[in-house]
């Protein structure tokens, strides 16, 4: 195990401790009289002080007067470099040494101490028991070790509560003493053998404090940003006179320019009128010393002067350059004049400007000679010398070498006259916009490198004092092409060469920008470096790589970008006026930091050629920013960008919610949609899971679980912020959107959890659930394993769900089959659960961009949803009254739950069924099967609402999902007639009047099945109206006939009696419709004054005569029953048949068949045509022959019935004819007369059946011989579906007996002379 934590190393070496210094408070006398009363010795005590840091414990102790007389001597041992640096510059004391040693290797002898102390370090420690046992060698019997921390009161005040937030906000999972991680010395083998149980004691105390400490305090270690290539850090505060200036600034009207010098260690911030410059450095260790300056000013420009800083080595102050826009040179030899009001410097002015001409550039070459160029082409060499205590300054043009001695130009008198021999030509359109100095020579002469409005230069800079124009190219018309052919652009004609710099092998970086347009035809500039590598006639492009930044159209301060080489060049910095843009030379890596402030803006840069750090200096603050090299070169870009994408993520909810933070997080232009959703999920999983590296660790789990839930809230803002939501698959926003709302039912779950444990030291069903599902997953064991459900399971929260359920049915079996205890706690864990996700979709849908349906939620999967079934089934049977009891408690728990349960159980089945629907064929059978087990369920849960006491909450269930038959159930509780006195009477109405048609057909479905239907046309007649289009999608023509008498359509009044009265089964009403009917196309067709089709009028009479059969039969048969006082129904039928069917002896299946017939008519049904035919003609007809021709007239008009049976029927009735008379007597002629015989022909049945069947033409006489024929097993097993084979045999048997019966009588002669006889009869009646 490594012996100093990581973030320690980084977070106290070199360059960062002054501040920790600073922004540490010390500690009190009585902690310090604590520590030495609890001594066995109180002098000359040696003391050994680990993790001494910057010294501030030792210095409280040679502060305090006693322990001053106390310390023989103390060994500082400190793994920090740079907090030794500090320690040894700020104690001073020859009893105390500080050295390089850990918790577990100090380098001290054995036994030699008194007392170990360690203060504010402790909870770094790696390995605690290593640590123990070098305590216990180096101290002395009844030596003493301390541990002492300095830390703020979250309680003490709400603001130190906010601060500590954004300092805990970048820990990045370190051992922070609240983590406590640090008591598990205590049970250490080494501690527990060496050591006695420690003694803890805690003081409170005031401190007081600035806006300034407080900001250093928070500041000490705050990140802004960290990715694997680098990260950015506070580095010190600005001047409080520059930040008074900048605060008040507005950027947009007031121009500001600014360096940091890293030769000088100094930095500085300049406006047209007032320069202010700072040793950076100094604002490490306190209010660095401000020195102030009056610009050269002139009131036809609004630009700030150019600056340079001039070096002067270590034992003296820098001096300092200023060149106004309009050529005032202002030189003061050390800055160190700026305190006695700067008025001590040596001006000049550059001669030969011309109108509108201004200075572009200031370079310094080395620290005598600076480069200055203008608008107008004109290229300036400014030296500094000093001679006899005086500063000179001196200034010439750019121009070829004379004949006159070189010496002589470096003269002040330059300044009087200019050279013939320079370069005079001055051009508008030569506007040099950079410089940058080129490589040296041993012979001093060195390059300058020139972009002139779209040309490069190259100028030798002799050092025998003169210049050379080496080369000058068309660049931009060079670089357009390639630009376009590199970016596949249609054009590329606006192109704009802004800065260079020079690479160690003479490449040359350019730095260019070119028009781009967004979707939203808003223009902007994108940005490319190119490396070029100079052949003898030209360049050759070596690589273009865009810049991660673009400008818009939208306004903001002036910006020119201007570009730095870090470390060698291996990293171009690209700095605009509110981001620093950062390109590596070799590999693909790139990235920026942006500023998040309108009112801050980039003012300076600071880079060293042969180290990993660049300092930035905004308007307000300085930031130090620290690359790793090696894995900036080895950035691959197929797994790097991504990677990128997820850092940039991560840095936005890490620090992004930082107030003291300038930086904001931002997309790069070219952002891939994959690398985006891969990021974002595998963010949100690790601040689901816990991950150290994203979440802030806390045993007050409400508070850690509240940043996990701003973290992810912070992703979907900074996804959205930057418009990228659009990229986003809907299935990666579902997850994210998933993932938070797990986090925040969890968060609520927990809130209730810990009220439960709160107020109760009862069992908890939440734990004993959450120590089974722990336990299923074979995790653990943990301290606290509550805690770790809730740290690292957020994801199986609906998987708990089903464990609650389970933990309730084992206790209750458990305590003897009672769970009315149990069910409060189970409930509310559910209703937290699944209410809260609910809730929070909702309310999150259009942030997160979903479309419904969520892809199989978790919300509803089966087990959710059976889970909460069974809850509700289990409060149900605990509340529900017994039978004839009442109601109590409705209002308290579990029965105050019912609603609730109902609600989330409703919600995830409809959630579910939506993405069934969704996902097509495949999952069609378990769709039907839910959607009927819901229709099931509904009214059933809604029902049990209701009688539990809570109507109201069924009643608005019922309408969210518009379970309208439910609604119409609940409506109709009470008192149904007359629907005045129903108490629901408003509340049908409302309803009436909000749904309309979906309700109003579902309450006319109730009025019809519960037999209501008087209320229905009660409504309907007290203005209901609702009726027509209830009808028309739900044909009744059973009822919708009466409201068509009401409304007078009587036409559809008739036809709808008389199809309804065709299939009634009881007489009378059959009898009423087909009266009814017959009125209404009576009194259609008088309103109409139009002949309708006589065939409706035929059906009317046809159906009555029918109904008249039935009568006739019914009352010849209860003559027979006039005699007999039986009441019961089978004696009646027993009378009848003994009465009226005497020829029926012996032929059981005709009479079982007579019987039933015979009983559905005593009962008032109506019979079928088949049924009654066989009534007449298997009664005894000696008084009633005429029925034979009924049947037959009955046959002949009948609809529907198959034709096979019909003939069959037909051949039965003339059969029974044929078998009615006594064909014997007859046929007996002896004796007797034709004219007798004709006689006894004409007084059969069958004369008088051919008669009445020719005369009304009651379809075919079939003779004998036909009527010999039987039905079929088909017709009988079609007309008597269901009877068994017995049953059919016996039928058989008895239409057998009647066909042997009338083949002996042999009566084809006869039925011929009979039918000749009732011809001539049929003939005569009708010639009469």
């Amino acid at each position: 195990m490594t012996s100093i934590h990581h973030v320690a190393k980084s977070g106290f070496g070199v360059g960062t401790n002054e501040l920790y210094d600073r922004a540490r408070p010390s500690y009190q006398p009585f902690a310090l009289d604590f520590i030495r009363k609890s001594l066995k010795a109180t002098k000359s005590l040696n003391i050994v002080e680990l993790g001494s840091g910057t010294g501030i414990f030792t210095r409280a102790l040679l502060a305090d007067p006693e322990w001053n007389a106390s310390i023989l001597h103390l060994k500082a041992i400190e793994p920090s470099e740079g907090m030794r640096n500090v320690f040894s510059q700020t104690v001073k004391d020859e009893r105390i040494s500080v050295s390089d040693g850990t918790f577990s290797v100090t380098g001290v002898d054995d036994s030699w101490a008194d007392l170990v102390v360690i203060a504010q370090a402790f909870h770094w420690c790696p390995d605690y028991n290593a640590a123990s046992v070098e305590f216990s060698r180096i101290l002395k019997p009844h030596g003493a070790v301390a541990f002492i921390w300095n830390l703020e009161d979250r309680e003490g005040a709400r603001w130190v509560s906010e601060v500590r937030d954004i300092i805990e906000a970048h820990e990045q999972g370190t051992p922070q003493f609240r983590r406590m991680l640090w008591r598990q010395t205590f049970s250490t083998p080494a501690y527990q053998s060496a050591f006695d149980p420690p003694e803890e004691k805690i003081w409170d105390y005031k401190l007081q404090a600035t806006v300034d400490s407080v900001i250093d305090r928070a500041s000490r270690d705050m990140l802004y940003a960290k990715t694997d290539e680098m990260s950015v850090s506070f580095y010190a505060n600005l001047p409080l006179e520059v930040k008074q200036v900048l605060k008040t600034s507005d950027f947009n009207k007031d121009l500001y320019s600014g360096e940091i010098d890293t030769v000088t260690g100094f930095a500085l911030v300049t406006s047209v009128q007032t320069c202010f410059v700072w040793q950076h450095a100094q604002a490490l260790k306190g209010i660095p010393t401000c020195y102030i300056f009056a610009s050269p000013y002139d009131h036809r420009t609004p630009r700030p002067p150019f600056h340079a800083l001039v070096p002067q080595g270590l034992s003296r102050e820098p001096g300092l350059v200023l060149v106004s826009a309009v050529g005032q040179v202002r030189f003061w030899d050390s800055i160190g004049s700026g305190l006695a009001g700067g008025d001590n410097f040596v001006g000049s002015q550059l001669d030969e400007m011309v109108l509108e001409e201004e200075v572009t550039n200031l370079v310094r070459a080395d620290a005598q000679t600076y480069i200055l160029s203008t608008s107008f082409g004109r290229l300036y060499r400014l030296l500094l010398s000093s001679t006899g205590g005086k500063s000179h300054l001196t200034c010439h043009p750019f121009a070829r070498p004379t004949g006159s001695s070189s010496f002589s130009r470096l003269l002040p008198s330059f300044f009087a006259s200019a050279s013939s021999s320079s370069y005079e030509v001055k051009d508008k359109s030569k506007h040099i916009h950079a410089v940058a100095l080129g490589l040296g020579a041993a012979t001093g002469d060195r390059d300058v490198w020139v972009l002139a409005n779209g040309h490069i230069q190259l100028w030798s800079v002799k050092g025998a004092g003169w210049e050379e124009l080496v080369l000058d190219y068309d660049l931009s018309t060079r670089l357009a092409t390639e630009v376009k052919d590199k970016f596949k652009l249609d054009d590329c004609q606006d192109i704009e060469l802004s800065d260079l710099a020079v690479f160690n092998d003479g490449n040359v970086a350019v730095l260019l920008s070119y028009s781009g347009k967004e979707e939203s035809n808003d223009f902007h500039r994108l940005y490319a470096l190119v490396e070029l590598s100079r052949t003898p006639q030209d360049f050759t492009v070596v690589s273009i790589k865009s810049v991660p930044y673009q400008t818009t159209s939208r306004p903001g301060p002036p910006v020119h970008p201007r570009i730095q080489l870090i470390f060698a060049g291996s990293i171009v910095s690209v700095q605009f006026g509110d981001a620093v843009a950062l390109c590596a030379r070799v590999s693909e890596y790139r990235d920026r930091l942006e500023l998040k402030s309108h009112s801050d803006r980039t003012l300076g840069v600071g880079v060293s050629l042969s180290t990993n750090v660049l300092l930035i200096l905004t308007a307000t603050t300085m930031m130090k920013v620290t690359l790793d090299f090696e894995k900036i070169q080895s950035f691959i870009p197929e797994t790097g960008r991504a990677h990128l994408i997820k850092s940039i993520m991560m840095q936005a909810i890490l620090y992004g919610s930082s107030p003291l933070n300038p930086l904001r997080f931002s997309f790069p232009p070219e952002l891939n949609a994959e690398a985006l959703m891969q990021g974002a999920e595998q963010l949100s999983q690790a601040v689901l899971k816990s991950d150290p590296e994203v979440v802030r660790q806390s045993h007050d789990l409400t508070v850690q679980l509240t940043g996990r839930k701003e973290r992810l809230s912070w992703l979907i803002g900074f996804i959205n912020e930057n418009g990228v939501l659009v990229k986003m698959a809907q299935r990666s926003r579902q997850k994210l959107a998933t993932d938070a709302e797990q986090l925040y039912a969890c968060n609520q779950l927990w809130l209730s959890y810990n009220q439960h444990i709160s107020s109760s030291s009862s069992q908890s069903i939440l734990k004993d659930a959450v120590v089974a599902y722990m336990e299923e997953l074979d995790d653990g064991p943990h301290e606290d394993v509550m805690r770790a459900f809730f740290r690292f399971r957020v994801r199986d929260i609906g998987k708990l769900l089903k464990k609650v359920l389970e933990v309730v049915m084992s206790s209750s079996r458990s305590v003897g089959g009672r769970v009315a205890h149990l069910l409060p706690e189970a409930n509310r864990i559910v209703l937290a659960v699944v209410r809260s996700a609910f809730q929070y979709r909702a309310y999150n849908l259009a942030i997160y961009g979903i479309v419904l349906p969520m892809e199989n939620p978790w919300t509803s999967m089966p087990a959710v949803i059976d889970t909460v079934q069974s809850l509700f089934d289990l409060t149900t049977k605990t509340v529900e009254p017994s039978h004839g009891s009442s109601i109590r408690g409705n209002d308290k728990e579990p029965s105050v739950q019912l609603p609730k349960l109902a609600a989330i159980l409703f919600e995830s089945i409809k959630e579910r069924l939506d993405w069934l629907a969704s996902m097509g064929k495949e999952v069609q059978h378990e769709m039907e099967e839910l959607q009927q087990k819901f229709a099931t369920l509904r009214p059933e849960v809604l029902e049990t609402l209701r009688r539990c006491g809570h109507e109201e909450s069924a009643y608005a269930l019922a309408e969210k999902y518009q379970d309208f038959a439910t609604l119409v159930a609940l409506c109709h509780k009470d008192t149904v007639y007359p629907p005045q006195d129903n108490p629901h009477a408003e509340r049908i109405q409302s309803y009436i009047q909000r749904f309309k048609e979906d309700f109003t057909t579902e309450l006319c479905q109730w009025y019809i099945q519960h037999g209501e239907v008087r209320v229905m046309f009660d409504e309907e007649a007290h203005g209901g109206g609702y009726l027509d289009a209830f009808f028309r999608e739900k044909p009744n023509i059973a009822i919708s006939w009466i409201h068509d008498l009401g409304k007078e359509r009587f036409g559809y009044a008739a036809s709808a009696l008389l199809q309804n009265a065709k299939s009634a089964s009881n007489l009378e009403g059959k009898h009423l419709m087909l009266s009814v009917g017959k009125l209404a196309y009576l009194a259609q067709s008088q309103e109409t004054n139009i002949l309708t089709d006589q065939s409706d009028l035929d059906a009317f009479h046809d159906e009555l005569d029918f109904v008249s059969v039935h009568e006739g039969l019914l009352q010849e048969f209860r003559t027979a029953l006039q005699s007999v006082r039986t009441r019961s129904l089978d004696g009646q039928i027993d009378a009848i048949c003994k009465a009226k069917a005497t020829r029926l002896v012996r032929r059981v299946a005709f009479t079982h068949k007579f019987r039933d017939c015979l009983r559905q008519l005593l009962q008032g049904k109506s019979l079928s045509i088949e049924d009654v035919v066989d009534l007449l003609t298997l009664k005894d007809n000696s008084d009633s022959v005429e029925d034979y021709a009924t049947s037959l007239h009955l046959l002949s008009r009948v609809k529907g019935l198959p034709e096979a049976r019909k003939t069959s029927a037909l051949r039965t009735v003339w059969r029974r004819v044929y078998l009615h008379d006594d064909w014997d007597t007859v046929l007996k002629t002896a004796d007797v007369s034709d004219a007798e015989i004709n006689s006894r022909y004409q007084g059969t049945a069958l004369y008088l059946t051919l008669c009445s069947v020719m005369q009304r033409d009651s379809g075919p006489i079939i003779p004998p011989d036909e009527a010999l024929m039987l039905p079929t097993m088909e017709e009988i097993v079609s007309r008597w579906p269901g009877m068994s084979s017995e049953q059919v045999d016996s039928l058989i048997n008895d239409y057998t007996f009647e066909q042997d019966k009338l083949g002996e009588f042999k009566l084809e002669d006869v039925y011929v002379r009979i039918h000749e006889l009732a011809a001539y009869e049929v003939e005569w009646e009708e010639g009469q």
